[in-house]
């Protein structure tokens, strides 16, 4: 089960060949998903996907059990944790997994783009940043436990973002700079990614900044049930 399967809208995620969905689709035996737009979900039925309209902090009308419940980059959006992690219990099968991934809140090229831009990088959705301790303790009060944690390369790099300003800034949400980039525009913003990193990249490994921990933008963590995983 997939939830929260519809990244940004149906049209963004069909077009997205790194679409988290389809990648699931193309190696499970059968997958649910779970997204809470109502447009969206029909949408994607019609494109031959099995989704299901739920909000995932509420009780889901789904009445089976899976082997591995997939919640990519969406615990972050989320504001109550305890009807999320209900239905998990609920829905994964004894000895299953649930797979999470979510930004890693000391990723050193977050941190230099705030240094550096005296502005936040943040997706507008987002609620709220957990780093892996604090996934471990939540995992905990809810009866589950952190049996693997993994970091993931980011998709976005601060020498891309290094041109930004509150004339030209970056539109997380739908990838796209909000001024039509000119071919001068894109020469420029080339360029000073090419001189930025020249330096970044001798100064973070100078500095120490960049041990695993902070090296990567976002983390994935395989969480079992607490009772699942002692038993083993």
């Amino acid at each position: 089960m997939d939830l929260g399967c519809v990244r940004h809208n149906a049209d963004y995620a069909l077009s997205d060949p790194n679409w988290l969905h389809r990648k699931i689709k193309l190696v499970a035996g059968r997958v649910v998903g779970v997204d809470y737009l109502p447009q969206e979900v029909e949408k994607l039925k019609r494109h031959d996907y099995q989704v299901v309209l739920g909000d995932v902090t509420k009780p889901l009308d789904i009445h089976q059990k899976f082997d591995v419940i997939v919640a990519g980059d969406l615990l972050e959006h989320l504001a109550n944790f305890e009807g999320f992690f209900d239905n998990c219990t609920r829905l994964l099968k004894p000895g299953g997994e649930l797979i999470i991934s979510t930004p890693n809140p000391f990723y050193v090229q977050e941190f230099h783009y705030v240094a550096f831009k005296e502005s936040f990088l943040i997706n507008p959705e987002h609620t709220c940043w957990i780093d892996p301790q604090a996934l471990s303790q939540l995992s905990i009060r809810f009866g589950f436990v952190i049996d693997e944690i993994s970091f993931i390369r980011s998709s976005w790099k601060l020498k891309s973002l290094i041109c930004e300003t509150e004339m030209d800034d970056y539109d997380i949400l739908n990838d796209i700079w909000t001024k039509q980039p000119t071919i001068a525009s894109r020469i420029k913003k080339r360029l000073a990614a090419i001189l930025f990193e020249m330096f970044y990249l001798p100064y973070r490994v100078l500095s120490g900044t960049d041990s695993a921990l902070v090296r990567h933008g976002d983390y994935l963590a395989v969480l079992k049930k607490s009772k699942d995983f002692f038993a083993t």
